[in-house]
């Protein structure tokens, strides 16, 4: 009986809910009003009721809704959500773009929240500005997007790593990258690739293994406030990932391809011709000749047709070598991407499969990247929630080698090979070296390789479950798994090969990482205005890196594996493994949506560190003041938000050497016995690294047009890692120890219009600068150390170049000259001009200059009318140096015999009373001129069109008749144009300034389409 009552009470709802929804019939159609197109999807649902339908392919809808007093809820990922009554038949609505306003939400550390009550500083950059910019990982196409964001590309080969600064250097010794976090998981971000000494950054990013399109947005964590919660990792700032997640209705396809192609951005290092390279190697010759070894009349010319027979035969057709082309090219992109997202009120679902095949400039550069993603959400019921992610990246890379070894292209074509080298022999058959000894590298290539093939799978599974109202507690499990495969074969036919025969070697290198997570969250609100939201959990983290390497020698042509070596050579490998255990807290508090507070802590424990100094708490306060909502502006009808806040807090850095703290002995050889060796002395005091930081800030919006926001920020590190020299006595030379301080203070300034909004034409524009300086401000005993072309010193900024002070050129004879330099000063004669000196040795160094630029940031535009749609993005540079030291033999005034020479050297003296920025050249004669000075000191103030993407939307009308939602067509191009001070090398160089041989900065050009289904 109690059963058929309780069935027939069930029917009789069923049956209410039929009667309710079965009211007045309201339709209409959805558009955006970036374009005008209509928008398929859009979830249209009764507020405050399960009832509701989406939009059809031509954003179409239909809804029944009970009579009077009914509200329409419209919302897609990417539009702001609108609420309109439903109090008309028709209902046409126009959306907009979410803007970067007070109530965007932003992902932070572990969970979500509203820009409006965010204590902390951060930036996002949405999932457009990841897609619009052609690049093999994501992280390029933050530079000029974030203030206090420092992008630098080290190198261009395809899949290379960049590095990332936020809020300027924080470390000596220790990693200085930022924490990565993908969908609210910590990941390793250090390089398996391979890396041969000099090269500068890594051959290898695991950042590359993600498809940039898979990426709903990006926010960078910039002060203790906001990343606190990650404690020893986050000293560095946090960049939080979220990828792309599905929505329930009907299911959308997404379909893109783009091609394209790339060349070096700027001419760096441009060398002079082969008639000028003739021409200025015999003006050497002669003035050596001459004044060095006293030569006069006929035998000066000897002199010179013989060396110039010998080293510098000019070619019997006359046609010098391009070794620019035989070793570069403009290289090539080719991308294809197709996802698929949506799902039920119940499942949803974002899956994505990608290509790309981009060639580098170098001939022997390139990289095939396949990724997959599936990501899946099911609500079991009201309370239980599953998630799981999982992608795989699988990246495939030939490597040009970097550095200055003969080896490397970039290096080759300028220092090493010269024009009147020849590539062919008579028979066309390939030289095998030059007149120097150097190697013939466009034959070496076609023997050799040096390649690089990783593949990444992730797991990322997480339950959610709803104790009660305003209590959830989350479990995370996440599974990260990167292995490389690293090969360098010379053939026994390559001069690099032929003295051992062939050479193979093979290296495997994994990453393992496992993180497990546990969190509850409590969140209420009481009495509408006291609003609470309290984070209590643990996470645990184990690490593991593995590597296994063997080489061989004597291995037969084309045989790349170490069982075709018949001479063994070596082995090598370890195992080693690092654990994490976190303990943190946070609470969030706001009275009246006025005035916030919010406090938290970490307690981490590393197996990194000795038993006394394992455990550390990392912690923040923090709180803002939305002036905007107090009585006595609510007469300001201009002011929309006004928000004050302020925050104090600590992070910390972990030391790279993973048994650093440990007495260790080395396995060595002894009589063909293995031996014990002690290699490493204990320090049981080894601690972390520590990071104060102070951040005041307010943020504004008025006119609901304009919006910006200005802030403060003080960042000093402390008990810095640095590598202490000890006594002979000992039998070690030097040991890890927490000695060193450092300041980083400066400022953030951001702006945003909607120009043009109420018209077909449409306008954005934001603006950001930011400006920071840094300050050593301890050192072991005060003392300075000395690190060329560097100096450490207390009082001065980290990267401050230490150089002979160059006083350019003697109008009379030709001579370099250097300032006389005592006490870190220029010193004055008796007239009040500077003295100089011919002599270097006599010339001391001093500090004369920095790389810290002064101001850094970008300038962003986007442009819509109907159908057609352009943005670009600017990004400047104002002060800092760059060192070049790698064009030292380049610029050597004829004293290195060996090297090309740059296009600078044809403004040299030549006459008594020449004004040259170069001394007269000698041939093979060491004049000093090219002693390391200030010479090489380049100012780099540059503004770079990085990036510029103009679109065309098909016609709504067109794309129906072909059973499309949407089709776009656009054309993007990369670092198009750049205003220099110099012109010498690439703008964008490492962050310490100076100049390296690594493949430069590229520019591209892309044409693609975008079809949605």
């Amino acid at each position: 009986m109690k059963k058929n009552l309780f069935s027939m009470l069930v029917l009789c709802l069923i049956g209410l809910q039929s009667l309710m929804a079965q009211g007045r019939e309201v339709s209409g159609i959805v558009t955006s009003a970036d374009d005008g197109l209509s928008i398929p999807g859009v979830s249209v649902i009764i507020k405050g009721t399960t009832i509701g339908t989406t939009t059809d392919f031509d954003g179409k809808y239909t809804i029944s809704v009970p009579e009077e007093g009914q509200t329409l809820v419209f919302s897609f990922v990417g539009m702001k959500t609108t609420e309109l009554l439903a109090n008309t038949d028709v209902i046409n609505l126009v959306m907009e773009s979410e803007s970067i306003g007070m109530d965007e939400v932003m992902v932070v550390a572990y969970g979500v929240t509203k820009k409006s009550s965010f204590t902390g500083s951060a930036a996002s950059v949405d999932a457009e500005k990841m897609t619009s910019t052609p690049v093999t990982s994501f992280e390029k196409a933050l530079s000029g997007n974030v203030p206090g964001l420092q992008v630098s590309s080290a190198s261009g080969q395809p899949g290379a790593s960049s590095e990332i600064r936020i809020r300027g250097i924080g470390s000596f010794s220790a990693n200085q990258n930022p924490l990565y976090v993908i969908d609210g998981v910590p990941v390793t971000t250090s390089s398996t690739g391979m890396k041969q000494t000099g090269e500068e950054g890594e051959t290898m990013t695991p950042l590359s293994t993600i498809n940039p399109a898979d990426i709903a947005s990006v926010t960078v964590l910039k002060d203790a406030a906001a990343s606190s919660l990650y404690g020893s990792r986050a000293a560095n700032g946090v960049i939080v990932i979220t990828t792309k997640q599905g929505k329930s209705g009907k299911t959308k396809i997404n379909f893109s391809t783009s091609h394209g192609i790339t060349d070096l951005a700027m001419d760096n290092y441009e060398t002079v011709s082969g008639e000028d390279f003739i021409m200025l190697q015999r003006e050497a010759m002669t003035n050596t000749a001459i004044d060095k070894k006293g030569l006069k009349g006929t035998a000066v010319t000897d002199y010179v047709d013989a060396n110039m027979a010998e080293y510098y035969p000019t070619p019997a057709d006359g046609k010098f070598s391009d070794w620019d082309d035989a070793l570069l090219r403009k290289g090539e992109i080719h991308n294809y991407e197709l996802s698929a997202s949506g799902g039920t009120e119940k499942t949803t679902f974002f899956a994505s499969i990608s290509a790309n095949q981009t060639d580098g400039v170098a001939k022997n550069s390139d990289m095939e990247r396949i990724t997959g993603r599936v990501n899946l959400t099911h609500n079991l019921n009201d309370k239980l929630t599953f998630t799981t992610n999982l992608s795989f990246g699988s990246v495939k890379q030939n490597i040009a080698l970097g550095g200055s070894y003969y080896a490397n292209p970039f290096a080759s074509a300028r220092i090493f090979l010269l024009p009147t080298d020849k590539i062919y022999n008579a028979d066309g058959s390939m030289t095998k070296q030059s007149e120097f000894g150097f190697y013939n590298m466009a034959r070496e290539f076609s023997l050799n390789e040096r390649s690089s093939e990783t593949w990444r799978n992730s797991i990322n599974s997480s339950v959610q479950y709803k104790i009660v109202e305003g209590l959830t507690f989350k479990s995370t499990f996440a599974y990260d798994w990167i292995n490389t495969d690293n090969l360098s074969y010379s053939s026994p036919e390559s001069r690099a090969g032929e003295g051992n025969k062939g050479e193979v070697w093979q290296n495997n290198r994994k990453r393992k990482v496992m993180t497990s997570s546990n969190i509850l969250t409590f969140d209420k609100t009481i009495n509408e205005d006291h609003h609470f939201n309290v984070l209590a959990g643990y996470e645990i983290e184990e690490e593991n890196r593995f590597s296994m390497t063997a080489e061989g020698y004597n291995v037969p042509v084309g045989l790349k594996v170490n069982n075709a070596a018949a001479k063994p050579n070596g082995t090598s490998g370890y195992d080693d493994t690092a654990k994490l255990l976190s303990y943190l807290a946070k609470v969030d508090y706001d009275f009246m949506n006025r005035y916030y507070a919010s406090a938290s802590i970490r307690r981490d424990g590393s197996s990194k560190l000795g038993t006394d100094e394992r455990w550390a708490n990392f912690w923040s306060v923090s709180g803002s003041w939305r002036a905007s909502e107090e009585a006595f502006l609510s007469d300001l009808d201009w002011l929309d938000d006004l928000k004050l806040r302020a925050s104090y807090g600590t992070n910390g850095t972990l030391p790279d050497d993973w048994y650093g703290h440990m007495g260790l002995y080395a396995v060595e050889a002894y009589n063909f016995q293995p031996a014990l060796d002690y290699s490493q002395v204990a320090n049981p005091n080894l601690s972390w690294e520590e990071s104060k930081n102070l951040n005041l800030g307010i943020d504004f919006r008025f006119m609901d047009r304009y919006s910006g926001g200005f802030e403060y920020f003080v960042k000093t590190t402390e008990s810095m890692l640095m590598e202490v020299p000890l006594s002979r006595v000992t039998g070690f030379e030097d040991m890890w120890q927490n000695i060193g301080e450092m300041e980083n203070k400066g400022w953030e300034f951001t702006f945003n219009a909607d120009v043009l909004r109420d018209s077909e034409l449409k306008w954005d524009v934001s603006f950001n600068m930011s400006h920071y300086s840094n300050e050593i401000t301890k050192m072991n005993n005060g003392e300075a150390i000395f690190d060329f072309p560097y100096i450490r010193k207390e009082g001065e900024a980290y990267n401050s170049f230490y150089l002979r002070d160059w006083a350019g050129v003697n109008s009379a004879n030709g001579a370099a000259q250097w300032y006389i330099i005592e006490d870190g000063h220029r010193v004055k004669n008796d007239d009040g001009t500077y003295k100089v000196t011919e002599n270097p040795s006599e010339a001391a160094k001093t500090i004369v200059g920095k790389a810290d630029p002064d101001l850094t940031g970008g300038i962003n535009n986007s442009f819509s009318y109907k159908g057609f749609n352009l943005s670009f993005l600017l990004n400047f540079s104002i002060g800092g140096d760059i060192y070049n030291s790698a064009t030292a033999t380049m610029e050597s005034d004829g004293n290195t015999d060996y090297s090309g020479i740059m296009k600078t050297q044809l403004d040299r003296w030549q006459k008594p009373g020449d004004k040259s920025p170069n001394p007269k050249r000698y041939w093979g004669a060491d004049t000093k001129s090219n002693w390391n000075s200030s010479r090489r000191l380049l100012e780099n103030d540059y503004l770079r069109l990085k990036s510029l993407t103009l679109g065309y939307n098909l016609p709504s009308e067109v794309v129906n008749k072909l059973s499309l939602s949407n089709v776009k067509f656009y054309c993007t191009g990369t670092n198009l144009l750049t205003f220099s001070s110099q012109d010498v090398v690439d703008v964008e160089q490492p962050v310490h300034g100076s100049t390296t041989y690594e493949i430069p900065t590229v520019k591209t050009v892309t044409f693609g389409v975008n079809v949605s289904f």
